[in-house]
């Protein structure tokens, strides 16, 4: 794992001051403590920040091939480095080190832009070819790890974080583009493949591009698809508990310490369980509490950490801690609000004081049908049939918002739901705010450039060939909702503290399994993760089974009618804000959420996320 960067020059000739390679490095050394490599010759650099998993004695990189023609750098693991190792060998290929890295070298001299197609794992590379003056870089399946991309004046600059692309000559003003303020505001995250700057790009998930003769070209090597196999259950669950095991095995590749995440949840049970299986023997696990017992998942956690025989270390976070947010706008150099990013990077702060390499269990969810708004869209889309669009529509407009009624009887949203387009109403259901809701905030100039703030996920929505909703959904969420807010977030919090986490679930074997399971399988008695479930009953204990799922959050309502709230108020005479929102309405939001009148806290903590932003990096 960790932090790359470079240049690539469409004219061979072309130089730039060693300078750049060295200031992009210094912007990622966060993700690499354990070493520093540039190589620079005429057309291209690369840089790459090392953190020493695998190999640590010659996997130093960038790593060039024998005949040093070819060269690479490389964040990430490839857990099927043997296996392609042996095959290449078999072809001829000789290796001098036993890094996974080397295998990235043989790979493409054997199979060229179909190297990505053959990789397990998680990963982003670049690779330049010297003697042809070509370069060829690749992003993992699901997009565990980032890969920005720019061009400038016939110079193709990359690397793991935003912020190393500062450091190109010529980029000018930073312009921020309105639509992806918007979509921040809308979603949490600025989606695939734009950023937040004009001409500054995102590689999407499981792509590659291709450099030579003054061209970019790129490609899609892997697509999900989902199909039903007719096998009976029982079959199917042994083969899921076979699959997460091979996953788990896989990630406990390297030659340092390594220790799973622990929550009150079924997934990170399920993985320290296979992990405790695979090992032999106890695992230590680690986890954060919170004095408030509403958000404190510890008792959960101690449960299954004792079922399965795990020690467990545990930190428990004040209010204080929590609210030392002076990390958060270096870490994100986008606009992020997922508030969720605030116990992720303390838990994985913990986690660094004891291990360098941690199991997490992001995408059981995705895989296994988890999230409630699986669920409730499924009976949105048998309801939709019951009326009239039309009629749906009218029910909507006359419901009232009523913020202050139990959750179940705030039904408004599910009703405008019901007399929209699935793939729009999908977008309105798991969004943070609604597009009028943006728009409301967003100053009027912007709004035309802004466009629909909905409109990636229901591009991304309406672009699946599944033929469930849930399945539809599923892939919704793979384009967009996974790689732009869960990884994000796992990636950033993680590598800010130089720590490794590696997510069984998302093996894409493991995967493309769950997608040939039967959409009803998983909400089997109207519960989630229903298949799952049932197929893990035989290792883990029945109250961890039946325990209803919680998200890693914070008591964010709670802090926007104090600190928070404060802070955001502290911004509002920010001219830099002031350019993008309106000051007014965000008062008024802001004295309605104090006075208990509907809770507007996600758009509160976007506003102050975005302040910080404009703070930090729109200069």
């Amino acid at each position: 794992m960790c932090g790359i960067a470079g240049w690539f020059a469409f004219d061979r000739a072309r130089g730039l001051d060693p300078a750049v390679a060295k200031a992009m490095a210094a912007r990622i050394a966060h993700r690499g403590p354990d070493g520093e490599g540039i190589r620079q010759r005429p057309g291209h650099a690369l840089v790459h920040r090392r953190l020493a998993i695998v190999d640590l004695t010659s996997g130093a990189q960038p790593m060039g091939s024998a005949d040093g023609s070819l060269w690479v750098t490389f964040n990430g693991e490839i857990y099927n480095h043997l296996e392609l190792r042996a095959e290449l060998e078999a072809k001829g290929h000789v290796f001098r080190t036993r890094s996974d890295t080397e295998v990235l070298l043989a790979g493409w001299r054997e199979w060229g832009t179909g190297l990505a197609a053959r990789l397990r794992g998680m990963f982003a590379f670049v690779l330049v070819d010297e003697h042809r003056h070509e370069a060829y870089g690749a992003r993992d399946r699901f997009g565990k790890k980032p890969l920005y991309w720019t061009e400038r004046d016939g110079v193709f600059g990359f690397a793991s974080e935003l912020k190393a692309l500062h450091e190109l000559p010529g980029g000018g003003p930073r312009r921020l583009r309105p639509d992806a303020i918007a979509q921040f505001l809308a979603l949490r995250y600025v989606p695939d493949p734009g950023s937040v700057f004009h001409g500054i790009h995102k590689l999407p998930p499981a792509h590659w591009c291709h450099l030579r003769d003054g061209r970019m070209a790129t490609g899609r090597y892997w697509q999900l698809e989902f199909a039903t196999e007719d096998r009976p259950q029982q079959v199917q669950s042994e083969r899921t508990l076979a699959l997460l095991d091979e996953a788990v095995r896989v990630r406990l590749m390297g030659e340092v310490p390594l220790a799973p995440f622990l929550s009150a949840g079924v997934d990170s049970y399920a993985i320290v369980d296979s992990m405790t299986r695979t090992l032999g023997r106890p695992v230590q696990a680690c986890t954060i509490g919170f004095p408030d017992p509403a958000f404190d998942e510890r008792p959960g956690a101690r449960e299954s950490a004792r079922a399965c025989g795990a020690t467990l270390v545990e930190e428990v976070l004040d209010p204080a801690t929590l609210l030392q947010l002076d990390w958060l706008a270096e870490t994100f150099d986008e606009p992020f609000s997922d508030s969720s990013a605030v116990p992720t990077y303390h838990v994985s702060r913990l986690a660094r004081g004891h291990v360098t390499v941690a199991l997490a269990g992001d995408g059981g969810d995705e895989a296994f049908g988890g999230y409630r708004r699986y669920l409730f869209d499924v009976r949105e889309n048998r309801a939709r049939r019951w009326l009239p669009a039309g009629m749906w529509r009218a029910l909507g407009a006359c419901y009232p918002k009523a913020d202050w009624l139990p959750r179940w009887l705030r039904a408004k949203r599910t009703l405008q739901n019901l007399g929209t387009p699935t793939a729009v109403a999908y977008a309105r259901s798991v969004s943070a705010h609604l597009p009028e809701e943006v728009f409301a905030v967003l100053r009027p100039e912007h709004h035309a450039a802004a466009g629909d703030p909905h409109a990636p996920l229901v591009t991304a929505y309406e672009r699946s060939q599944a033929t469930s909703p849930l399945h539809r959904a599923v892939a919704c969420d793979l384009a967009t909702w996974l790689p732009g807010d869960i990884l994000v977030k796992a990636d950033r919090a993680s590598m800010a503290v130089a720590l490794e986490v590696r997510a069984p679930f998302l093996d894409h074997v493991l995967f493309e399994h769950a997608a040939r399971l039967p959409a009803a399988w998983h909400f089997t008695g109207g519960r989630t993760k229903a298949f799952l479930r049932d197929t893990l009953a035989a290792r883990l204990s029945p109250a961890a089974l039946a325990r209803k799922k919680s998200g890693f959050s914070v008591p964010l309502r709670a802090w926007c009618r104090g600190p928070i709230g404060d802070a955001v108020e502290g911004h509002l005479g920010d001219a830099r804000l002031g350019d993008w929102l309106d000051p007014a309405v965000v008062r008024t939001l802001l004295q309605r959420h104090r006075a208990g009148v509907g809770d507007h806290a996600e758009m509160l903590w976007a506003v102050l996320v975005l302040a910080r932003f404009l703070q930090r990096w729109a200069a």
